[in-house]
């Protein structure tokens, strides 16, 4: 039975309360992972909150809980965004950059509640800090490491460890990946796993859009209808129904769940205005060595969520020995792996052994076919 969490706010853009931090377990003076979650849509606090609590839970007196906080994108949280809606949330929603700095800020908080509960300073605390995100937040986190790794003002917590739960961005544009992976076989997109992953994105973009310029209803209305023709009449869903449930849980609160569409908005914002250095920027840390990464992700979908240079980097990284990084793929697992079924369990054991640098290949199936 899940315990309740502390419970904080953080200012956001135009709301000075606008941003929640969820914080499981109890901060240790000795040497502590402390870990901050962000997902991405359509999730607010509540979908990680059983792997959060395990997480923060010692399994025996000599392995001690992590210190884990769970944040979100700013109005995703359904309560606080039926309490204040449009006055507490820009109705055009949040820039990636603005939830970067969002993340930042819940970072901040975090390590100061671990600092003040230990009665000690920040610096002199002896934390690793490892930043763990979903969906879109994926994208937040790989912007954010490489904004802490190339702008020492940006923030005084840069990550030792990542962990990508099924959403993986590019190589870094500076790495030689192209030599590295020379002689590879990596998989290549098919034109029907673009228009999978395309034709959504479309769909929920155009939504918000109507929203933002037009009116609620219009929006909903606009998005009734692109799910149909998507989703039902072209089948064109990178998801199997084994994500369905989640989903349809979402989709309860149709208001929420159209306003939750504005990263999609967003994205082609980006696009559109000819200004991608935002997307330069969510890419993999240049050295996997100083920043490894551990990247589960549920292979039970139409289309996967991972760029395959990405994968067949870090496959190498592990292969080599070259970084604690590594790829563990669930087979029996789709979009939210960490919720479903047994999953929870191997999500937690790969990330323990992540976050100890143990390398072992579990006896499960944690190798990526790609």
């Amino acid at each position: 039975m899940l315990t309740s969490p502390k419970v904080l706010n953080y200012p956001i853009p135009g709301n000075p309360t606008g941003g929640i931090l969820h914080i499981y377990g109890e901060p240790a003076a000795e040497q502590q992972d402390v870990i901050l979650y962000c997902g991405g849509f359509p999730d607010g606090l509540e979908p990680i909150s059983n792997l959060a609590e395990r997480l923060a839970t010692p399994r025996d007196v000599q392995e001690r809980g992590c210190y884990v906080g769970v944040t979100c994108f700013p109005g995703f949280d359904n309560k606080s965004f039926n309490e204040q809606k449009y006055t507490g949330f820009k109705k055009s929603g949040f820039s990636f950059d603005e939830v970067t700095c969002c993340v930042r800020d819940a970072a901040d908080l975090l390590f100061q509640e671990h600092a003040k509960s230990v009665s000690s300073s920040a610096d002199e605390c002896k934390t690793t800090f490892t930043l763990m995100t979903h969906d879109w937040g994926a994208v937040v986190g790989h912007i954010f490491i490489n904004r802490a790794i190339e702008e020492q003002s940006f923030t005084q917590h840069k990550p030792d460890r990542l962990v990508f739960l099924d959403v993986l961005m590019f190589p870094h544009p500076k790495s030689n990946y192209r030599e590295l992976l020379r002689g590879c076989e990596i998989y290549e997109r098919t034109k029907r796993d673009s228009l999978l992953t395309l034709s959504y994105r479309i769909a929920f973009a155009t939504s918000f859009a109507a929203l933002k310029y037009i009116s609620e209803t219009v929006g909903l209305i606009v998005m009734a209808i692109l799910s149909t023709i998507v989703f039902k009449i072209l089948n064109l869903n990178p998801l199997q129904n084994f994500d369905g449930e989640h989903t349809k849980e979402c989709i309860q609160d149709p208001k929420h769940f159209l306003y939750m569409m504005y990263p999609y908005y967003q994205m082609f914002k980006e696009i559109f205005k000819g200004d991608a250095s935002v997307f330069v920027a969510a890419a993999l840390p240049l050295d996997l060595k100083e920043t490894p990464i551990l990247y589960i992700y549920g292979a039970k979908k139409n289309a996967m969520f991972h760029d395959y240079r990405s994968v067949a980097l870090l496959e190498r990284e592990e292969r080599e020995g070259l970084s604690d990084s590594r790829v563990v793929r669930l087979d029996d697992s789709g979009h939210w792996m960490y919720c479903q079924d047994q999953e929870p369990d191997v999500c937690e054991n790969e990330i323990r052994k992540f976050l100890k640098g143990d390398r072992e290949v579990s006896s499960g199936e944690t190798q990526s076919r790609l």
